[in-house]
């Protein structure tokens, strides 16, 4: 998560009870639906040529399916709820006014007595926000608080001097093991992250203080940096606590928001509802004045499904795109259930499939070819999904993650295999016709030097290898030519010559005369007229 650091930038509030806060006036302005739209949409380019394009680069371009964002209204109605959330948990919490100045005295105290014992006013809200995974609930998250700045720097306000690093949002994951020290570790670093300050290192780097003991510490430091809105992602991992742990952890979000003011979000998977509604006291105080949403999967008759849908199915990369008939439709709803994570990855695997499989296009069959040979660890999920099966649904908790990395790489595996048989035997091809020039080349060159054609062709299939593809002309002739008066040399010579005699002044005497050194030696009867060369 990359921090925004931003200096502050003072705007008139239209509602009353915004005005003159300077922690509210430095936060952008309330946007509207359209602009709120704007900011989350995310349509990633696209363009029908590159549907002429080779299929090693069409593999890559279908990678963008997973940056396409369609706000649904699920995804406004939250980021209304979290605008709020952050400015209403502000309002008791002016650093002007002499209340909010004493909490901090209050803080020091709690500090030394190792526990939270001072309460403000509790104007903040909390939120839960519970739903199936692979709807975007981190992702939905992450974008909404990325259109606000992380980090508010102060330096004065309305000629007055205002020194505050201003930390709107702070997002963590319930540790593995819900501990409630390991959240409040999470908490000192990803501060001193932001802030380039030291906590993690006077309050945790030595373990010696307890979860109860810091507590306090987490509170006071939210005070210094005035933090907005603190956001606990993966709850149900408050299902592994040790006894009472799950318990502790929410208590502790409830003490931040009545101690301190500030708004909690807690997010999570079905799997969270057993820990939240274990004591009706807290569930009730884990939905906060914001209430609770409860994020299923997308239904097939609703309106979003159908924003999903037509706009993911314009990005086809296949060369003979299908338009979404109902069959079509009706298939990608089955097999994904209305998850927008699957019905993501099941739409660039089809694509995939079709390009790998030559038909190029998408259809009912690859869809369902797809899905029933990856979707394996998650069937029973969606089949407790397709029955309305509520017991089942809670049971199973969460949804095995769908591996498109693995599904990719066997695709291509398939894909390269083919094609890598289809180069092997071109360049087989290539290499024969290409070995077969250089011999023909060979056997005129040596014909010119004086060779008669039989035997240069004899000497050639002797000597030129396929080694010699890679080889300059003149270097294979010469290793031939070469060949050819070694052999001379040293085996084929007249038994009844005398060996003694100096080959080199014959051959250097027979140019003289205008003779090759084969014509010089074979005139001379070094060479038999019988003689078969070897090698076919």
């Amino acid at each position: 998560m990359n921090s925004k650091i931003v200096q502050a930038d003072y705007k008139e509030q239209v509602i009353k009870e915004y005005q003159g806060n300077p922690l509210i006036e430095a936060l952008p302005e309330i946007c509207s639906k359209e602009k709120v739209v704007s900011h989350l949409a995310s349509y990633p380019f696209f363009t029908e040529v590159e549907r002429e394009l080779d299929s090693h680069f069409r593999f890559h371009v279908i990678q963008r399916v997973f940056q396409y964002f369609q706000p649904l209204p699920i995804h406004l109605d939250l980021e209304s709820r979290i605008s709020r959330l952050v400015r209403q948990g502000y309002i008791n919490r002016n650093p002007l006014q002499v209340e909010y100045v004493k909490s901090f005295v209050d803080g020091r105290k709690d500090i030394e007595a190792h526990e939270i014992t001072s309460h403000t006013c509790d104007n903040s809200s909390g939120l839960t926000i519970v739903g199936t995974s692979g709807m975007g609930k981190t992702a939905t998250m992450t974008k909404i608080l990325n259109t606000m700045p992380q980090v508010i720097v102060h330096s004065h306000y309305k000629g007055q001097h205002f020194v505050l690093s201003q930390i709107v949002w702070l997002k963590l994951e319930c540790p593995y093991d819900g501990s409630i020290k390991g959240l409040c570790l999470n908490f000192l670093m990803e501060v001193d992250r932001l802030l380039n300050t030291n906590y993690y290192k006077v309050y945790g780097k030595n373990g010696r203080l307890s979860a109860n003991s810091l507590l306090p510490v987490i509170a006071q430091i939210a005070r210094n940096t005035a933090l907005s809105l603190l956001v606990i992602d993966e709850i149900q991992h408050l299902s592994l606590a040790r006894s009472g742990g799950a318990e502790k952890m929410l208590n502790f979000f409830v003490t931040l928001q009545n101690a301190i003011g500030i708004p909690v979000i807690l997010i999570g998977t079905p799997k969270s509802l057993s820990i939240l509604q274990t004591e009706f006291r807290q569930a009730r105080r884990s939905s906060g004045k914001q209430g609770d949403v409860i994020w299923n999967q997308l239904k097939k008759e609703d309106k979003s499904w159908e924003l999903f849908i037509n706009g993911l199915w314009k990005y086809q990369w296949v060369k003979y795109p299908t338009n979404l008939s109902g069959e079509m439709n009706d298939v990608m709803f089955q097999e994904s259930q209305g998850i927008i994570d699957i019905a993501k990855k099941l739409f660039a695997m089809a694509q995939i499939r079709a390009i790998t499989s030559g038909i190029e296009t998408i259809s009912p069959k690859v869809i369902k070819e797809v899905a029933k040979e990856n979707f394996k660890l998650i069937q029973p999920m969606l089949q407790a999904l397709k029955t309305n099966n509520h017991k089942k649904i809670l049971q199973y908790g969460d949804i095995s993650p769908i591996s498109f990395d693995q599904f990719y790489a066997t695709e291509q595996s398939k894909l390269q295999l083919e094609q890598t048989a289809k180069w092997i035997e071109q360049e087989q091809q290539t290499n024969q016709f290409n070995i077969e020039q250089i011999k023909s080349e060979v056997i005129v060159r040596l014909t010119l030097l004086g060779i008669e054609k039989d035997e240069a062709i004899k000497a050639v299939k002797q000597y030129v290898t396929e080694a010699d593809v890679n080889k300059n002309l003149g270097e294979v002739v010469k290793k031939v030519y070469q060949g050819l008066v070694n052999n001379v040399a040293k085996e084929q010579v007249n038994p009844e010559v005398n060996t003694d005699f100096d080959l080199r002044q014959l051959i250097k005497e027979g140019k003289e005369k205008g003779l090759t050194a084969y014509i010089a030696l074979k005139k001379a009867n070094f060479i038999k007229q019988d003689f078969e060369w070897g090698g076919g």
